[in-house]
């Protein structure tokens, strides 16, 4: 394998480790050459911008020092910037573990996937410039973890580590700070923007970086870190409250819900919250010692937030989980869990596929029809969406099974990013017809936190958890993270 021996090579403690011995240890991965290095110009937001387009390698260290993981991302940077000034913003997708392809092609790259705006027509296909795209702000650094895209352990790497949230974390953080510096930006202002499990990743990411190279801000989008919330449990009254937001906004959009006629979907988010949160969490709170005449009076508040039959709810205890109410709201069809926008048939008693499908099926021939385009040299074959064989996943950061209701607190790990940097933001964003990580657990999530409120913003979307493939959401979504990485001021949100 070509191309190792001209990068750097960094482990947890930032020690380098020999470029030979990293070489030799790649020779059995896919893929040979490299870097892939193109310039290319375009107007984004306006502005003209020449920049490079690198796909390359990063490898870095294992515990031991010997090289763990040959990192292969996607950089855009700007030509002619001064690298003291000029912002870095790192993205990546979930999973775990997934390829950041979703944000690159859907997203943030400087060349996107056309989706359908009809969300009757769930299909996606073709390239086009991506206007919208911050490389007018900010230098773009697409991150693949390990085994994903191109990405792959070495023979020194321990995939149970990298299978785990504190492990995986790790690695891309060891991954931040060995392309910082080699490519020389020890001093540019330095982001993260991380999608759904990626939300995890950046948030335990803030503090392990706060410690030798702290960022400038992070953002969650779609986040999950509250994920005991996020997700639910037949007997977690909170997880139901908070969730009922994406349940009401779905149900106004579908226009199920008679309670919400004539307002705005900003008012139903609003109020769907503040309801779900006192009187709605008062009743679940006492389950079977509520009084007969109350469970029916809430059952009908229910019916007429959410569009489900108040008897659903006086045979349930008062509650519906998103799965069921992907086929409860509209009989016969089946919600998006994605982006609950898109319907599909649903026969009775058969497994059905997320109608939402087509659209994120043409992400991955997306993404290798532009390493194409950029030159990259490997098979498609060897390009790998997906990590292999994740199912024993470490969810509490320990090298072992678990699941994302163990007692972790991921949020906590946010806390040193902001006494690193006292302009260091967070940003959270959330799509409203989300129905897998939704805005009510959002919300609840900077509530239990001690961080400090003006340096936290939470931004609303209109769209699913792609929200970005609704075009004015996209714009919506690229305009916020300017405003986050200038410090600029914030668009009202239009919902």
């Amino acid at each position: 394998m070509a191309g190792i021996t001209k990068r750097e090579l960094l482990g947890a403690g930032g020690l380098a480790v020999a470029a030979a011995g990293a070489a030799k240890a790649a020779e059995t991965l896919p893929g040979a050459g490299g870097p892939f290095v193109s310039t290319h110009s375009g107007v984004f937001n306006g502005r003209k911008v020449d920049f490079t387009a690198t796909v390359g390698e990063t490898v870095v260290a294992a515990a031991d020092g010997r090289p763990g993981v040959r990192f292969v991302c996607t950089s855009y940077v700007k030509a002619g910037a001064d690298p003291a000034t000029r912002p870095v913003l790192f993205a990546f997708n979930g999973g775990p573990s997934s390829s950041s392809a979703t944000l690159h092609m859907m997203a943030l790259g400087p060349r996107r996937l056309v989706v359908s705006q009809d969300p009757k027509v769930p299909t996606a296909g073709g390239l086009v410039d991506n206007t919208e795209t911050v490389l007018d702000v900010a230098d773009l650094v697409f991150v693949d973890p390990a085994e994903t895209g191109f990405s792959r352990l070495l023979p020194g790497g321990d995939r149970s580590r990298v299978y785990s949230v504190e492990g995986d974390a790790q690695s891309v953080s060891d991954f931040v700070a060995a392309w910082i510096r080699t490519n020389g930006r020890e001093a540019s202002p330095k982001f993260v923007l991380g999608e759904s499990y990626g939300t995890l990743r950046a948030a335990l990411m803030a503090g392990q970086l706060a410690k030798v190279m702290p960022l400038s801000g992070v953002f969650l989008f779609g986040q999950a870190v509250n994920m005991i919330e996020t997700s639910q449990r037949a007997k977690n009254a909170l997880a139901y409250a908070t969730n009922l937001t994406a349940l009401a906004a779905v149900a106004a959009y579908h226009g199920r819900a008679p309670a919400w006629k004539g307002r705005s979907m900003g008012a139903v988010v609003d109020a769907a919250y503040a309801w779900g949160m006192s009187e709605y969490l008062q009743a679940l709170l006492q389950g079977h010692d509520l009084p007969a005449a109350r469970r029916r009076e809430v059952a009908a508040k229910l019916q007429a937030m959410t569009g489900v039959s108040a008897d659903y709810y006086l045979r349930n205890d008062l509650q519906i989980t998103k799965i069921a109410f992907l086929r409860e709201l509209l009989p016969g069809q089946v919600l998006g869990m994605y982006d609950a926008r898109y319907v599909g048939p649903a026969p009775a008693g058969q497994r059905v596929a997320d109608p939402f499908g087509p659209v994120t099926a043409a992400v991955e021939p997306s993404m290798l029809a532009h390493y194409r385009d950029l030159g990259v040299a490997w098979p498609a074959s060897d390009y790998r969406a997906q990590a292999p064989e994740t199912s024993g996943w470490a969810w509490n950061g320990t090298l072992g099974p678990g699941g994302p209701f163990l007692d972790y607190d991921y949020q906590a790990r946010i806390g040193p990013a902001f006494a690193a940097d006292p302009k260091f933001r967070l940003m959270i964003g959330t799509g409203i017809y989300d129905l897998t990580t939704t805005v009510g657990p959002a919300r609840y999530l900077v509530t239990k936190s001690d961080w400090p409120r003006e340096r936290v913003i939470q931004r609303q979307y209109v769209g699913g958890h792609m929200a970005y493939t609704h075009e004015p959401s996209l714009k919506a979504f690229t305009g916020d993270i300017r405003s986050w990485i200038t410090g600029g001021r914030f668009a009202p949100q239009a919902l």
